[in-house]
């Protein structure tokens, strides 16, 4: 199977909320106390109407397999503020690429769906001068914190996730 990464479009907003309620079911099991499983209704709508409303520095993206919406990522760059040289940590003088939300399907895990999301934000962030990627997962995921750190090459910093990009 080969996976298509691309900008959403209309009609995607049914293969996103079902990756949605995937990855909500998933998590909802594992850590009932820190997650649940929305109402599914409206949810296809909702992401509908979020189509087209990114910026420049932001980013949503939707993986293909065989025709269906198998995972979405949404992403932006966040510039060093004007305060950045005064901090004790270096990453608010970087340019950063932030990985908001990042969703597959249960039903394709380990098929590239994650990894082809990722890398094609990588290469969002690098084109617009980003330095370091982060992002952030519940750490009592059996799955997503493997994928991150042996698979992807993110460290642990705390509890974030990072990757430097250049």
């Amino acid at each position: 199977m080969s996976v298509t990464v691309r900008v959403p479009r209309p009609g995607d907003g049914a293969g996103m909320a079902r990756t949605w309620l995937s990855a909500a079911a998933y998590y909802a099991d594992l850590e009932p106390g820190y997650f649940q499983v929305p109402p599914g209704e409206d949810l296809a709508e909702s992401f509908e109407a979020a189509l087209g409303t990114t910026g420049q520095d932001a980013l949503m993206l939707v993986a293909e397999l065989d025709g269906q919406v198998a995972g979405w990522l949404t992403a932006r760059i966040e510039r060093p503020g004007p305060g950045a040289a005064r901090q004790m940590v270096r990453e608010p003088g970087l340019t950063r690429l932030f990985i908001d939300a990042l969703l597959v399907d249960q039903a394709v895990w380990r098929e590239g769906t994650g990894t082809a999301l990722l890398t094609a934000a990588d290469e969002w962030g690098r084109d617009r001068g980003a330095d370091v990627v982060r992002l952030d997962t519940y750490a009592g995921t059996p799955v997503s914190v493997p994928f991150y750190e042996q698979r992807m090459g993110y460290q642990r910093r705390s509890i974030v996730f990072q990757k430097w990009l250049r």
